[in-house]
């Protein structure tokens, strides 16, 4: 019949664990316990100690009972070792990542910052000095100066804070139905001065594509992949924004026409703080596609990227369909 060892004698336990030798039930110390206490220990140090609860004291002594009790003990010591040593190697690897993250942080911050930072110092310290000498064109081009950089800040700063919403697992997402075309629409009018210069040719396909997505977050990765591309292709440049229906949800494509992505590295650009061309005058800490990555994942889709066979990268990501789409009826 089982027993419970959960009222074990700690007291007991303690000494042999202190002492490395055992204790207990038919032994010369602390003989008047219930059980036997093993002491488990590898060469280096103690990791625990074993309770047997004897159905037959006397067959624990015999000479061949000890030696497989001996190879018990040892076999278990060595798993213990295995286990936390394991856990110590993640330990280590996360304490790791740790740091190297903090570094990229530090770095990035550092290195992004810089940049806004001394424009709008030289703006704002040339409107003080100078603003009688100045021509109201040059005043409002380093009015406009201040303004820019300030948002770019304001964008990097934004980025890290959403970052660190996902890592902590804070987003609650607010899904509902939205047509494709409306999001598109909404994340072209706000990005309007940034392509100014730059085509963009939308492909919808026919009929009404509906999205069960949360519109804030989802209309942040259109921005951020399109900011993205601006960023890194020439000017006067085109690209393509397509959605078309898959299987079981849809598809959103950006292509552009740019130098494209090296060879692998079409998904490590989507890891935290990583950039291709790090000490270039581009904004951003190398979040904007991380971000993308942790809003399409939490939609359940996947986001993925590669280069085009006549030049250039895409950027495609999945929204899975989780219910059907609500018919729309129009009354007249």
């Amino acid at each position: 019949m089982p027993e419970s060892l959960s009222s074990a004698d700690l007291s007991v336990a303690q000494w042999v664990l202190d002492h490395n030798e055992i204790a207990g039930q038919g032994t010369h110390t602390l003989p008047g316990a219930d059980a036997v206490y093993f002491p488990l220990s590898n060469k280096e140090t103690m990791l625990g100690v074993l309770v047997l609860l004897p159905v037959n004291l006397r067959r624990i002594f015999l000479p061949e009972q000890q030696k497989l009790l001996e190879t018990l003990l040892s076999q278990i010591a060595q798993a213990i070792t295995r286990v936390r040593l394991t856990e110590q190697t993640k330990s280590v690897q996360l304490a790791v990542e740790a740091e190297r993250l903090r570094n990229s942080l530090l770095s990035a911050i550092s290195h992004d910052l810089r940049t806004p930072l001394a424009t709008i110092m030289g703006s704002a310290s040339t409107l003080l000095d100078n603003r009688a000498l100045l021509e109201p064109p040059a005043q409002q081009d380093l009015s406009q100066a201040i303004y820019d950089e300030a948002q770019r800040m304001s964008t990097l700063v934004n980025n890290i804070l959403d970052m660190a919403r996902f890592d902590a697992g804070k987003v609650a997402l607010n899904k509902q139905w939205y047509p494709a075309d409306e999001i598109i629409g909404s994340v072209l009018t706000r990005l309007q001065t940034q392509l100014t210069h730059r085509p963009l040719a939308v492909n919808l396909p026919s009929g009404m594509t509906m999205l069960y997505v949360d519109v804030v977050l989802i209309e942040q990765v259109l921005m951020n992949l399109i900011e993205n591309a601006l960023r890194y292709t020439p000017l006067n440049s085109s690209l393509e924004l397509t959605i078309s229906t898959i299987d079981d949800g849809v598809e959103i494509t950006l292509a552009d026409h740019g130098p494209g992505i090296p060879d692998g590295y079409q998904q490590k650009i989507f890891e935290k703080f990583y950039r291709l061309h790090h000490e270039s005058a581009q904004s951003g800490v190398g979040l904007g596609l991380a971000i993308c990555k942790a809003i399409v994942e939490a939609h359940g889709g996947i986001i993925r990227a590669q280069n085009r066979a006549t030049g250039g990268a895409v950027f495609s990501f999945t929204i899975p369909l989780e219910q059907a789409p609500p018919v729309l009826t129009t009354e007249l």
